[in-house]
């Protein structure tokens, strides 16, 4: 991690989740570090006032202008600017789809007109649709969304990018990311605040669907090292934990976890316009064999105590 003292690095979508939380990482490792985003959904980087090292442009990866301004003189892109949440994506799929291929293009072409070393693209665990088995980085795929399609036609840029212009890349493919500043479009961040508000836990279909949960801490270090080991560049790679959890469990785990004095209850609901059953993905969890080979590294939260930290700074926040 040395390598990043005085690294100057771009994070496309640095103020939301995933973004956020890397950028601080960044900061704390000596980076000098750009970030490029549209504050759609608010500036998780607020905390850190005027930070010498870091500079923010509010505008959007669709703007050639701002993109290529803000990857001057840089080394390294993260490029993590996208529509995200199944809500989102559903209500704009055009706007997806322009995001995703426009932004990632203009992101590629300003890497190359700046002699950037690598772009880290991420990618999503979506591509892979529904799959019973771990699924493996060279596939197959069933996308089952427009958001899935369009991560792997910018998987495809990334690879034309690296054969026509000798451009590094790096694709990490996400599973279920979760932890502190995650907003409520998201499961764990939704099952958790239905439990503060004294909510019964809502569960679309029969709760047996599975996901791969990831801590931030683990995701952003992956990401990080992605970023830097020769090893992983023009790789797809895998950032998961390689375990399956139903929906059903986690409420349980969440619940079990946040000591309420009145147990929360479960309730089971059908399919709607915002989450159609034909999109919802009913099995998934990452082989992530190909990261310990080439990242030499593994997960270190499992999602008991995952969830307990993420509790812990809620509560914090509320009080």
């Amino acid at each position: 991690m040395k390598q990043f003292q005085n690294l100057r690095v771009v994070v496309t979508g640095g103020t939301g989740f995933i973004g956020s939380h890397l950028v601080e990482k960044l900061l704390t490792l000596g980076a000098e570090v750009t970030v490029i985003d549209n504050l759609l959904h608010g500036n998780k980087l607020e905390h850190l006032g005027r930070h010498q090292n870091l500079s923010l442009y509010e505008g959007d990866v669709r703007d050639i202008g701002v993109v290529s301004e803000a990857l001057k003189d840089k080394d390294l892109v993260f490029h993590l600017a996208a529509i995200v949440g199944v809500e989102e994506t559903q209500l704009a799929p055009s706007e997806v789809l322009d995001v995703e291929i426009q932004g990632t293009l203009n992101v590629l072409n300003s890497a190359v007109n700046n002699g950037i070393k690598r772009v880290v693209f991420a990618s999503s665990s979506e591509v892979y649709g529904d799959l019973v088995e771990p699924m493996k980085e060279d596939g197959p795929f069933y996308p089952k969304s427009t958001y899935a399609i369009a991560k792997l036609v910018g998987e495809e840029y990334c690879q034309a990018f690296h054969q026509k212009y000798g451009l590094d890349y790096t694709c990490l493919r996400y599973f279920n990311v979760y932890g502190p500043h995650q907003d409520e479009r998201f499961v764990i961040t939704r099952f958790m605040k239905r439990v503060l508000c004294h909510k019964p836990i809502l569960i679309y279909g029969n709760g047996q669907q599975t996901r791969d949960f990831t801590y931030i801490d683990d995701s952003v270090s992956m990401t990080l090292l992605a970023g830097i080991k020769p090893e992983a560049r023009c790789q797809a790679i895998n950032i998961g934990t390689g375990i399956a959890t139903a929906i059903c469990e986690l409420a349980d785990l969440i619940a079990t976890s946040m000591d309420s004095k009145v147990p929360p209850k479960l309730a089971y609901i059908n399919y709607d316009d915002k989450r159609p059953r034909k999109i919802e993905i009913f099995s998934r969890v990452a082989d992530i064999t190909k990261a310990g080979k080439l990242l030499q590294y593994e997960p270190e939260t499992t999602l008991a105590s995952g969830i307990r930290k993420y509790i812990d700074w809620q509560l914090d926040k509320r009080r």
